[in-house]
């Protein structure tokens, strides 16, 4: 009851409940199309738009920091992207971040503002944004979020309309698994307002031990489970109250199922797990202008409940189910205000503010045999922010300089008062030549759910113990960890941006981080000596010294440090288009495409002045006759990563043979590199991810144990081709219903690529065979997608 009053107070704007959506003019859908006219005209004559007396961009972010990156209408489109989810996914090595919790998962902004949640807007097609910038982790700041994520503003379009529906299948080339997936999407964006209604489903078939390369494989345990999953929701967007954008979300989503775990010892059963999961979120965003000041509120309830049921075998033969069920209910809010304090030789000083409060509860219950286990934790959390940027110098012979401080203060029912307090300098010694340095010491607490998962027991795990060298089945105890403590980290960073070359489209980027975090929390490391002998009560062996339970509920280490180096570049450039041709396939000259320019100009007009219809829409291409070609590499290389488990236990070297992971240690060298090509309504896009190869070692330091593991270097390679069906203009003139669709290709893991692992021997333990750790290997996607505009 207390947590449904709070979000009724908290969400209750009758203004907006009291509006309406306005109907459509009669002509949005000549300005729809109008726009796709002027879009495929722009890309038929490779016309330049200049804009002159412009500050700056529509939708720009707040502050003085640009864009490491921007992409405009045809970059994004030379992506091949089905939504901005998938967008956003290709975008990876411009938007990860090596500082601090946020690594791999950047704010996400919609036309220089906050948004309610990523929800809103991760289904919408990308036809639909003008532009994506991407922006470094001290800009996060100005938006009251923390400065540990990249940031990635998209602008969206001013006017659009269409139903994008999309069908897509995955098949393993080696057999076993398949995946469906429909997809349909209604946006409309019109008259400073904004609708969109997305539905999803997805269908996966179960994999099983027997349809892989296995040696001792259960044909009655899966490697992947069956699934089952639907997703509805909606955002609406308007103008209220004269200036104040309104936003109001909901999602449902429901995923059930199931896998094997194995015959029952008395072979009466195959032992199944089933789980079921619901999730629902309501969520809305106010934000308006005040004066100088631009503020936002935003918050939402959600609510997620999963009911897992497990079978195991008992004592005497025979099969029991054991039941866990967790139900976590949130409410959140928070409002920002940014604006200008005074004024300085250099510049204006700039500030942001921001409050908010976050109640969680979790409600957790087990059922094993007799044995019935309850726990319901709770957090309250009211926290509070402020960011100042002061200007320095300004274009004085050493360029512009600004300075940032920041602190944040959170009170936690369950842990007490947190701070963290953060500094920098922002240094911009040369046109498109940028310097950030910051510093930030923070202290966090666990998530309530590594606090309060509900405890599960799942038996014939899978594992190499590395103490003996064999590969065993344990039963594995998972859950929350109530005992859990609070973390304290400190993070320096030394970045650099920098466009080197004149008029093109590259940008170079570097980042240097030294992070150290004393009670880190961490999932339970994978079986080796050093961690049996830190954690001896986690670990359960027979007479024999077969391993056979494992206690992997998360914990507290002493200590861990990391310092890395990241640095590459991006590069995109236009493939001019062919010059126009006239009936006899001559090209035009410059005086003959301007009268043909001039005379579609006029033909639009008197139509729009007599009120008549127009004829057929064009749909959105993928860049017109114009082509793109782009190409991103960037390296990540680990200069230090240690860690201390407890004092008076050995430090871990993850470079240097130690684990805290199934999967080897840290590889020192990552990197990753994306290329993609589109013209004429062809595109390709090429990944490719390489890590360097790691070891873990029975004795760190010492001897060489027949134990000890190599883990090879890993090359993986994704490729997807589309066509876009809407640009080759005699299909349609054929088939008019191929306007707007793609057809698209892909092969992920291309080399069916997968990790080699060898003992001291060069055989490869029964726990690492290539087909336990990749079981999906290479797979093949195919899909249609249409727009209905």
């Amino acid at each position: 009851m207390r947590l449904a009053a709070l979000f009724l107070l908290s969400a209750s704007w009758p203004a907006l409940a009291q509006v309406s959506p306005p109907e459509p003019p009669a002509s949005e859908a000549e300005e729809q199309a109008a726009e796709a006219d002027d879009e495929m005209l722009e890309d038929e004559l490779a016309e330049e738009i200049v804009v002159v007396g412009s500050s700056r961009p529509r939708g720009s972010v707040i502050g003085d920091i640009e864009p490491e990156v921007t992409l405009d209408a045809r970059d994004i489109r030379a992506y091949g992207a089905s939504n901005l989810a998938e967008l956003l996914e290709e975008l990876s090595p411009l938007t990860g971040s090596i500082q601090g919790r946020g690594e791999g998962s950047p704010v996400v902004l919609l036309g220089g503002r906050r948004i309610s949640s990523f929800r809103e807007i991760r289904d919408l097609p990308p036809e639909a944004v003008a532009r994506v910038d991407i922006l470094p982790e001290e800009v996060a700041l100005k938006y009251g979020y923390r400065a540990d994520q990249k940031v990635v503003n998209f602008v969206l379009r001013r006017r659009f309309e269409a139903v994008t529906t999309e069908l897509e299948t995955r098949q393993a080339t080696a057999g076993g698994r398949q995946q469906y997936e429909a997809d349909v999407n209604y946006l409309r964006i019109a008259q400073g307002s904004r609708l969109s209604i997305d539905g999803e489903y997805e269908r996966a078939n179960p994999l099983f031990e027997d349809e892989r390369d296995l040696v001792e494989a259960d044909p009655d345990r899966t490697l992947q489970s069956a699934s089952d999953a639907v997703k509805l929701n909606g955002s609406y967007n308007r103008t209220i109250l004269g200036n104040v954008s309104a936003t109001l979300s909901a999602e449902l989503e429901g995923e059930d199922s199931r896998a094997a775990l194995g015959r029952a010892l008395d072979d009466s059963q195959r032992l199944l797990r089933d789980r079921r999961t619901r999730t629902g979120n309501v969520n809305y965003a106010l934000n308006g202008d005040l004066s100088q000041w631009q503020w936002s509120l935003s918050g939402g309830y959600n609510r997620d409940w999963s009911t897992t049921l497990t079978d195991r075998d008992i004592d005497g033969g025979g099969v029991r189910r054991d039941r866990s069920e967790s139900v976590s209910q949130t409410i959140d809010t928070e409002g920002t205000a940014s604006g200008e304090l005074f004024e300085l030789p250099a510049g204006a000083v700039a500030t942001t503010l921001k409050a908010g409060f976050n109640l969680r509860d979790i409600a957790s219950e087990s059922t094993r045999g007799e044995l019935f286990t309850a726990t319901e934790l709770s957090r309250d959390q009211a926290n509070a922010q402020a960011n100042v940027d002061i200007p320095l110098l300004d274009d004085s012979g050493v360029g512009s300089l600004s300075a940032n401080a920041n602190g944040m203060v959170e009170q936690l029912s369950d842990f007490g008062t947190l701070t963290t307090l953060g500094y920098g300098l922002n240094w911009e010694p040369l046109d498109d030549v940028r310097l950030i340095a910051s510093m930030t010491h923070e202290e966090g607490a666990p998530s309530i759910q590594q606090l309060g998962n509900p405890v599960l027991v799942t038996p014939n795990v899978r594992v190499l113990d590395v103490t003996t060298g064999q590969t065993v089945d344990v039963t594995l105890v998972e859950g929350g960890n109530p005992g859990l403590l609070a973390d304290n980290r400190r993070v320096m960073k030394l970045g650099l941006t920098a466009k080197p070359v004149p008029e093109t489209d590259l940008t170079l980027l570097a980042n240097y981080t030294d992070t150290r975090i004393d009670n880190p929390t961490a999932s339970f490391p994978t079986a080796t000596p050093e961690i049996e002998a830190a954690f001896p009560d986690r670990f359960e062996r027979d007479a024999d010294g077969t391993l056979l339970r494992i206690d992997s509920r998360p914990v507290n280490f002493a200590r861990s440090e990391r310092r890395q180096f990241r640095w590459g570049f991006n590069w995109s450039e236009t493939l001019e288009a062919p010059p126009p041709t006239g009936a006899d396939g001559q090209p035009l000259t410059p005086e003959e495409i301007e009268a043909r320019r001039d005379a579609r100009r006029d033909a639009r007009r008197e139509r729009r002045e007599a009120g008549g219809g127009r004829g057929g829409r064009r749909g959105f291409g993928g860049g017109g006759r114009q082509g793109r070609i782009n190409l991103g590499i960037f390296h990540n290389w680990r200069l230090e990563d240690t860690v201390l488990i407890r004092p008076g236990v050995p430090e871990l070297d993850l470079l240097g043979g130690s684990t805290i992971g199934g999967r080897g240690g840290e590889p020192r060298h990552q990197i990753e590199l994306r290329a993609g090509y589109n013209r004429n309504g062809i595109g390709a896009r090429l990944n490719v991810d390489w890590q360097s190869a790691t070891s873990v070692l029975a004795d760190p330091g010492g001897a060489p144990s027949p134990n000890d593991l190599r883990f090879g270097a890993l090359t993986t390679v994704n490729l997807r081709l589309w066509a876009d069906l809407g640009q080759q203009r005699d299909l349609v003139r054929s088939v008019p219903f191929f306007r707007g669709s793609r057809v698209s290709l892909a092969v992920d893991n291309l080399f069916d690529s997968r990790m080699d692992v060898r003992n001291a021997s060069g055989a490869t333990p029964i726990g690492y065979q290539p087909d336990l750790l990749d079981p999906m290997g290479r797979s093949i996607r195919l899909s249609f997608r249409k727009l209905f505009f």
